[in-house]
C-alpha cells in the first residue's frame, strides 16, 4: 500500500469488490491515504478493511464504482 502497487494490493482490491478498471485509482488512493489506513496500534486485519472500506465510501471515484 505504500507504494501504491503490487501482487498484494491487486488481490486486496479484488477481493474488496474494486472493479479491475479502476485498480489504479484504489492504487493511489491506499498510498496517498497510506498513514492514515494504517495507524499505530490498529493493525489488526479487521481495523484495516474497516478503514479501507471508509476510504472507498469517501473517494469520489472508487465510492460511484464500489460493489459494496
Amino acid at each position: 500500500m505504500a507504494q501504491g502497487q503490487g501482487e498484494h494490493l491487486a488481490s486486496l482490491a479484488t477481493l474488496m469488490g474494486v472493479p479491475a478498471e479502476q485498480h489504479a485509482a484504489f492504487f493511489a488512493m491506499t498510498q496517498e491515504r497510506y498513514t492514515s489506513l494504517v495507524k499505530t496500534g490498529e493493525a489488526s486485519p479487521v481495523a484495516m478493511v474497516k478503514a479501507i472500506n471508509d476510504a472507498i465510501v469517501t473517494h469520489p471515484v472508487l465510492a460511484q464504482a464500489s460493489t459494496r
